[in-house]
């Protein structure tokens, strides 16, 4: 392996982890994304809040198992398109909105950070369509595999832990 094919892995198994991690916030918070889309009047909040995240999902996962594919190299760039989008929406309208890009836990605001973001996730598209080979088998779908298995934790678990914090808090000893 070379240290482009290195390089190229980790860039790859980055990215992917990042857009697996915020889908699954979303997901596990979808209040807080909802909110991020209603500040930015999106239409159809509750399709586009359910939308986003799967496309994020599916652009992670496919960074990590099927890097050649063109669509990979397009979820890629959308999902970087439509962040810079939404930072240039709360821009332009002169509005603070609070971003909802990893639920809950991200304390930021929509601006210049997704916009200046846009030239990266156009760089990880680029790297995986020139990823050294095309073959899905490596220790890429491994991670793949373990991330899937976290987003599915993250998914049941999360939502469980904030209805019953009352019994969680019980449990730890002050």
């Amino acid at each position: 392996m070379t240290v482009y094919d290195s390089l190229n892995a980790a860039v790859r198994v980055a990215a992917a982890a990042l857009l697996i991690y915020a889908a699954a916030q979303k997901l596990a918070s979808p209040r807080s994304f909802r909110l991020t889309l209603t500040a930015l009047r999106v239409p159809r909040v509750k399709v586009v809040s359910a939308g986003v995240p799967v496309v994020e999902l599916a652009a992670g996962f496919m960074l990590l198992s099927a890097p050649r594919f063109v669509l990979t190299a397009s979820l890629v760039t959308g999902v970087g398109v439509a962040f810079a989008v939404a930072g240039a929406l709360a821009l332009s309208r002169g509005t603070r909105v609070k971003c909802a890009c990893f639920g809950g836990a991200d304390g930021g605001e929509l601006g210049v950070r997704q916009i200046v973001m846009l030239p990266l996730w156009s760089g990880v598209a680029a790297l995986a369509w020139w990823a050294p080979d095309g073959s899905p088998a490596g220790p890429e779908l491994g991670i793949g595999v373990m991330l899937a298995l976290a987003v599915f934790a993250a998914c049941r678990v999360v939502p469980l832990t904030r209805r019953n914090r009352e019994y969680m808090q019980a449990m730890v000893p002050e």
